[in-house]
């Protein structure tokens, strides 16, 4: 019953949208005069100026950015329905996460220019679907949060200072790697955490190197010598949070540590209008902290050390975009990461990904965007060796669409395929369905 009302929901909505599609198409809208006053900045949240009063305080230095997301998840399809599974299917899985980030001017705050500075509070609740159904270590959405660590917390903390017109920067506090590394814009659509940062880098450290849920502090330095070329280097801390304590914000230097370094580099592809990132980069990271060998022993028995050290490259273009035209735009991403995988927890040894996005498909729908990717995850030779398992890869297929209701409010229909995630090999084929609802104050 639950399958059928997942599917009947989903349907609906597309034939919705392709309703509103064909009306609009035949019932073209019509302009409205030019106002001579300025476009208001906020006209893309619920709350618009909060009555006035948004406005005041971003013209003081400070900007305020709030978004809240409900995503409802269900597998309705897998080897074994008979609910003997710890997640049987059909069962409705809610996670929930909200952003709240106060963006800083330093110029109009305190005279200083080019310094900037940011607070992020992140606060998650909601059920566990891929921990209940054997989904890990990747997991199937990217706001669900490991075992018993739903909290609020301070999430990023930070200055920036620029230079030279802003072509270098340096940026100081509690940070998200993924922010700015390892990420293209056209993959962001997508609600599997595979397509924020490579699988293969995301199963490094103690606790995961410093992206959601867990950040550490780090310096980043950035020089952008043209635009679109650029060349950005990170130093953080080697574990982020306290692997032993998942709730609150924890900023500590424990023995043994080390510090993760990543570096990238980037060109422009193309300097069309609205091209998002529309760059080829390659980044290089290494953890200087050794962590015990998966297969290999010392002459005492005990794991030898190894470390961790990968590359990875990213590939984000824009494959048609006509501004003014009715043709809508396809943007298309490849990404691919390697590393040694030698040492625990270290899973996966490499790991790819790609996909499409078409944004405009519709008359009218201009906001709106269709995504389609697939990754796929390979398990490094010492992990299988020393796990017993037998499943050389894992493989993930994702379709979306991004649909803008009114502006600050997004629902986004999610379908995923899954292939061998897991320990579990009557559940290596699931499907699932979700929901996002997404609102922006």
């Amino acid at each position: 019953m639950v399958r059928l009302m997942w599917c009947s929901i989903v349907f609906a909505f597309f034939l919705w949208i392709g309703c509103l599609s064909a009306s609009a198409a035949e019932n073209p809208p019509v302009a409205e005069p030019v106002s001579n006053d300025a476009p208001s900045d906020f006209s893309d949240t619920l709350l618009g100026d909060w009555g006035g009063k948004r406005g005041p305080i971003s013209a003081q230095g400070y900007d305020w950015e709030i978004v809240y997301k409900l995503d409802l998840l269900s597998k309705v399809s897998a080897p074994d329905c008979s609910g003997n599974t710890e997640a049987p299917c059909n069962v409705i899985y809610g996670l929930d996460n909200l952003d709240i980030k106060l963006s800083l001017d330093g110029e109009k705050l305190f005279g200083i220019k080019g310094g900037s500075g940011m607070l992020y509070i992140l606060s998650n609740r909601g059920g566990k679907p891929a921990l209940s159904s054997d989904r890990l270590p990747h997991g199937l959405d990217n706001i669900e949060t490991p075992y018993n660590a739903n909290t609020t917390k301070l999430y990023q903390a930070w200055i920036q200072q620029a230079f030279l017109d802003e072509r270098l920067s340096v940026r100081v506090g509690l940070y998200d790697l993924n922010s700015e590394f390892y990420m293209t814009e056209s993959s962001g659509i997508f609600i599997h955490p595979t397509f924020g940062i490579g699988a293969e880098l995301a199963s490094t450290s103690l606790n995961g190197p410093s992206i959601f849920p867990n950040t550490s502090l780090a310096a980043r330095v950035k020089a952008e010598l043209a635009p679109g070329y650029y060349v950005q280097a990170v130093v953080l801390d080697g574990v982020a949070g306290d692997p032993n304590n998942p709730h609150g914000t924890h900023v500590q230097f424990n023995d043994g540590d080390g510090a993760l370094d990543v570096i990238e580099g980037a060109i422009p592809l193309s300097t069309a209008e609205n091209a998002h990132d529309n760059k080829l980069a390659l980044g290089v990271w290494q953890y200087t902290s050794r962590f015990d060998d998966w297969v290999e022993k010392d002459i005492n028995g005990d794991p030898v050390k190894s470390r961790s050290h990968g590359y990875y490259a990213l590939l984000d273009k824009v494959l048609r975009y006509k501004p003014g035209s009715n043709e809508g735009s396809i943007n298309g991403f490849v990404r691919a990461g390697k590393t040694n995988a030698d040492a625990s927890p270290s899973q996966f040894d490499l790991a790819w990904s790609t996909g499409l996005v078409f944004s405009g498909m519709f008359a009218g729908r201009d906001q709106d965007r269709l995504g389609i990717a697939f990754a796929h995850e390979r398990n490094g030779a010492k992990y299988l060796a020393a796990s017993g398992s037998t499943v050389p890869s894992e493989k993930s297929f994702e379709l979306t669409y991004r649909y803008q209701a009114v502006p600050g409010l997004v629902l986004q229909p999610i379908v995923q395929y899954l292939l061998n995630h897991g320990n579990d090999p009557t559940q290596n084929k699931s499907w699932w369905l979700g929901m996002r609802f997404e609102v922006s104050l």
